[in-house]
């Protein structure tokens, strides 16, 4: 899925120029649409330069027009931004690139290979998936995060294939039985509500559950466990055809940081169907603190905390290090996490919450990011899968698509 999106195309150049006068017209024009996106993405030139493997010098004379791209530079410059060159081009002249059609897609008149010149970077990575109705919803961390290697989307790939083919030859349901289509808006309100609509669809309303996991798997949101790279903590993906959902989750994360990521991605879910399916890069920023924020209050229901404090008769100036230690093993939640939505609901002072985070801040460094204080026990793991396989195994056609989906996610056999 392309991360770029102008929502308004500039003056198509005009009619009639010198050959002259039409290339330095062009060079201006790739040149402020350069500029414009690498500065939205908060990016200096020596920044891209670095991401794209040129000098800064180039990234100067480019959008300074006294320069002309080669075609090859311009691939590298859109991969650095994670943009297509369609959308450069587009951005930069008012009308698109050669072979493709309104709706944005490439058709077969182009040579054969020439489609990839016009996909960004993560098209092409998930590409196989898009076209079987399986669409990456989640938006990187930062601007610069890298995609994940190719073998780990294979990976993803195979896990999908496991899930959707034994769902069939079982018989079992695979759409979500929640809608994953919501009114919200996209600020700290809209978030409190969003999370709070969700949980009563999953019948949780503010009852704290520490198996969030069945209890998305059981409505149909299939949760994937595997090894991610390094810097990669989560994936989600619409299942366009079967109108549900995949939440993908590095193994190797705490217990805590693994349901933060699993209700983070429920947010990119939904944010990814309210912007039509076609995230505006615009508010990429605001869709971040809105998703972050969404998993705090699904996880930690205002009421819910509220309640904890004042039962405990704790005041905003009587919360400890050791008392969020104690407390926040109710929710499920990292003890930074748990801090940071005391503050939001106005439960901790600034002075209180300040001598907490430094005292987590202090453990992380030392304990290298382990989780302070008693930890959740593992979470149950590919538990729906691992379902599927069992009941698959009674029924002679599906017991070989069982076996594989044992062998890839190292579920033992009976």
């Amino acid at each position: 899925m392309n991360d770029t999106h102008f929502q308004k195309s500039p003056e198509p150049i005009p009619a009639g120029l010198g050959e002259e006068e039409l290339a330095a017209e062009e060079a201006r024009r790739i040149g402020a649409a350069l500029r414009t996106m690498r500065e939205k993405r908060g990016l200096r030139q020596n920044e891209l330069a670095d991401l794209a493997g040129l000098a800064p010098s180039q990234v100067s004379e480019i959008e300074n027009a006294r320069r002309p791209p080669s075609l090859r530079t311009l691939r590298r410059l859109c991969a650095a931004l994670d943009a297509a060159v369609d959308d450069l081009l587009r951005a930069a002249t008012g009308r698109d690139a050669p072979g493709r059609d309104r709706a944005g897609s490439v058709p077969g008149a182009l040579l054969p290979g020439m489609e990839s010149v016009f996909l960004s970077p993560s098209e092409r990575l998930f590409a196989p998936l898009a076209e079987r109705g399986i669409v990456r919803t989640t938006q990187p961390d930062s601007f610069s995060a890298p995609l994940p290697p190719e073998e780990t989307v294979r990976e993803l790939e195979r896990r999908f294939d496991d899930y959707l083919s034994l769902e069939k030859l079982c018989g079992a349901f695979g759409s979500a039985t929640i809608p994953l289509c919501l009114p919200f808006r996209v600020d700290s309100d809209g978030a409190e509500r969003l999370a709070s609509r969700v949980r009563s669809l999953l019948g949780l309303g503010d009852s704290i559950v520490l198996d969030y996991v069945s209890v998305l798997e059981n409505h149909g949101v299939r949760i994937v466990f595997l090894p991610l790279p390094q810097g990669l903590e989560s994936l989600s993906f619409l299942d366009c055809r079967g109108d549900s959902a995949f939440v993908a989750v590095g193994d190797r994360l705490t217990p805590e940081k693994q349901l933060f990521r699993i209700a983070l991605e429920i947010a990119w879910i939904y944010l990814f169907v309210r912007n039509g399916r076609r995230p505006v890069r615009e508010a990429a920023e605001a869709n971040r603190r809105f998703a972050k924020l969404f998993a705090a209050c699904f996880l930690l229901p205002r009421a819910a905390v509220a309640e904890t404090a004042s039962s405990l008769g704790i005041g905003r100036a009587d919360w400890t290090y050791p008392l969020v230690l104690r407390v926040k093993r109710h929710f499920g939640a990292s003890a930074e996490a748990f801090s940071y939505r005391l503050f939001e609901i106005g439960l901790v002072d600034e002075r209180s919450l300040s001598g907490i985070l430094d005292s987590i801040k202090a453990h992380y460094a030392a304990s290298r990011n382990a989780e302070p204080g008693e930890t959740l026990p593992a979470l149950v793991r590919n538990g729906r899968l691992a379902d599927l396989v069992e009941r698959a195994r009674g029924i002679p056609e599906a017991e070989a698509a069982a076996e594989a989906a044992a062998r890839h996610a190292g579920i033992r056999t009976a």
